[in-house]
């Protein structure tokens, strides 16, 4: 596990044989898309959007709907949402360093644990020009999203890994808090939050830009290291 980090810019270095990453915000820059579709989501259906489009970044689609629409217009809102995640994809891009460091990994080693939903994950994926992972969690797969440890806990078991052998990688508090209380050490990239709520919520490395990372695959062992 890499020790406890001051500042964004130190180099660090961890083991591990497994890396999950969240995607939004991780992989992708896509809070614009998402604030924007939760936006129009809000309006089209008659409710304050402002509430729903502060929380939209890091949180489930069900569990926006269950918090902040009327049970009699939840149902409308999980399509209406699902059309404009979709249609919101293609504005999505790659973050920097992120295609290089997907293709450092071996591809049996790495999967995606996301909030989102399969089919406009993926969609945003494909529109940044980066791999569709064969490990991939997302908010369907299970019962308890974020900062819940399900999601992480399922994503380790389905690389057939234990979670200290899993190196996470988030933007969100609620992201890092999962993967933390599934027991991995945790890289949090800033930007989404600032370095301090991160290392406040557990993360054990920071970074601000994926470029300075470079992985090392030797006999099943990964090394990732930040320079």
């Amino acid at each position: 596990m890499a020790p406890p980090l001051t500042s964004p810019s130190d180099a660090w270095s961890v083991e591990c044989r497994g890396v999950l990453f969240d995607v939004d915000g991780t992989l992708v820059d896509s809070a614009d898309a998402i604030r924007s579709a939760w936006r129009w989501l809000a309006e089209t259906i008659g409710i304050d959007p402002e509430p729903i489009v502060a929380a939209s970044v890091a949180a489930r689609a069900q569990d926006l709907v269950d918090r902040f629409v009327p049970p009699d217009l939840q149902a409308r809102a999980l399509d209406l949402s699902r059309e404009a995640g979709l249609a919101a994809a293609a504005s999505v891009v790659a973050l920097p360093g992120a295609a290089a460091l997907l293709d450092a990994l071996p591809t049996t080693a790495w999967g995606c644990v996301t909030s989102g939903r399969e089919q406009i994950v993926t969609t945003r994926l494909r529109a940044a020009g980066l791999p569709i992972p064969s490990v991939f969690v997302t908010s369907e797969d299970v019962s308890r999203g974020k900062p819940d440890p399900e999601p992480y806990l399922r994503g380790a078991a389905v690389l057939d890994l234990d979670p200290a052998d899993c190196l996470a990688f988030e933007d969100t508090t609620d992201g890092v808090a999962s993967a933390r209380g599934a027991g991995m050490p945790v890289v949090a990239v800033v930007g989404t939050f600032e370095a301090d709520a991160l290392a406040a919520a557990g993360a054990t490395s920071l970074v601000h830009d994926l470029r300075c990372l470079s992985v090392d695959a030797t006999d099943g062992l990964l090394r990732v290291t930040a320079r």
